[in-house]
């Protein structure tokens, strides 16, 4: 893996006007610094956008807190889950860096989504059945963004990591629809390493899958 070394140091001394007898000095050190402030500038592009970056393949494992409860009573809900996302990259790790810099993952994303939304509703109580068997009420997960996508700023690099779920249940003649968006950013100095790539994007999946799982009106409507 190839990582990029640029840091931005931040340094400013602007001198005490009282303290210099030459306002010409003065002049100088304050045109010296706002070229500083150009240069840290243009290390921020750099941040993002002029480094060489390499491909990563993200292995996705999502982190969704375990919690337990008898809500579901055994109730059984056929879970299927759908990958309605646009396109299979995940995004890209650089403004500049083009499909050399992609992000993508080998894992199945309807799998892994399907499994932890079956655990979730197994420690709830309820009885999980495959997406083609007639249960109480059918649950179905739609997978809507996973994408990963920077930012430059003045000082620091932005990396904003999205996951969006739809959740579509069906019981007795009624319907229930929501949206789960996941929107999380960090500001980063340094260049990602493709581990912590890999965590923020795991953990934004991660996010969204325990906004559903434990939304109280998505139990309660599958519950009653």
């Amino acid at each position: 893996m190839t990582a990029c070394l640029v840091k931005l140091n931040i340094w400013r001394y602007p001198p005490d006007p009282g303290s210099t007898s030459c306002s010409h000095q003065y002049q100088q050190s304050k045109q010296g610094d706002r070229m500083k402030k150009l240069l840290l500038a243009a290390l921020a592009v750099a941040l993002l956008s002029g480094c060489a970056f390499n491909a990563q393949t993200v292995q996705l494992n999502p982190p969704v807190p375990s919690s337990h409860s008898t809500q579901g009573q055994g109730v059984s809900v056929a879970v299927r889950v759908v990958d309605m996302r646009a396109s299979q990259s995940l995004g890209h790790r650089g403004g500049a860096g083009g499909a050399a810099a992609e992000i993508t993952t080998n894992s199945d994303v309807t799998a892994i989504v399907s499994e932890q939304v079956t655990r979730a509703l197994q420690n709830d109580g309820f009885t999980v059945l495959g997406p083609n068997a007639q249960g109480n009420a059918s649950l179905t997960v739609e997978v809507r963004l996973l994408n990963y996508s920077t930012s430059v700023g003045f000082w620091t690099g932005g990396i904003q990591i999205q996951a969006t779920l739809e959740a579509k249940a069906q019981k007795s003649g009624k319907s229930f629809e929501q949206m789960y968006r996941v929107n999380n950013e960090q500001r980063a100095v340094f260049v990602p390493t493709a581990d912590k790539n890999a965590e923020w994007i795991n953990k934004a999946l991660g996010d969204a899958i325990t906004k559903l799982v434990t939304d109280p009106k998505l139990l309660a409507f599958l519950a009653g």
